[in-house]
């Protein structure tokens, strides 16, 4: 889940996935963004819920105030007793058209993402392989 301002400021990712704990983040011992899993990856109303109150405690604790724009989509219940985020569901059916994050912003993102992935990726593979050759020189 992608969240971010108009003036640009972005709140930390947040990442559903299947496994409770991927073999991938076996070694990481801090994730620049929130992960949690779910059966089908997909959102629910819990996580939802979870996530909404942490971004509220926030902005309570940063002593500011904001309207979080959401899809009118099963998962986002209306919550109550927030202090500091105020809920603004979209109408049905214009997602699409209303929702900021729907236009471009998230296809940016993963654009951007997956090409640090194919570097780091090359980047290991180039190193892994000038090892392997250091190696082999050696013997």
């Amino acid at each position: 889940m992608a969240a971010a301002s108009a003036k640009g400021e972005k709140l930390p990712m947040f990442v559903i996935g299947k496994s409770k704990s991927p073999r991938c983040f076996k070694n990481i011992k801090h994730l620049p963004t929130q992960y949690t899993s779910q059966n089908k990856s997909w959102m629910s109303s819990e996580i939802f819920e979870e996530w909404v109150r942490k971004v509220d405690r926030k902005f309570r604790v940063d002593g500011r105030k904001i309207a979080l724009i959401i899809d009118n989509c099963p998962a986002h219940p209306t919550l109550s007793n927030l202090t500091n985020v105020q809920l603004v569901f979209l109408p049905p059916n214009t997602t699409s058209i209303l929702q900021p994050m729907d236009q471009g912003v998230i296809r940016s993102l993963k654009a951007y993402n997956r090409g640090k992935v194919v570097r780091l990726i090359s980047r290991a593979l180039e190193e892994k392989s000038l090892v392997q050759r250091y190696q082999f020189c050696k013997e």
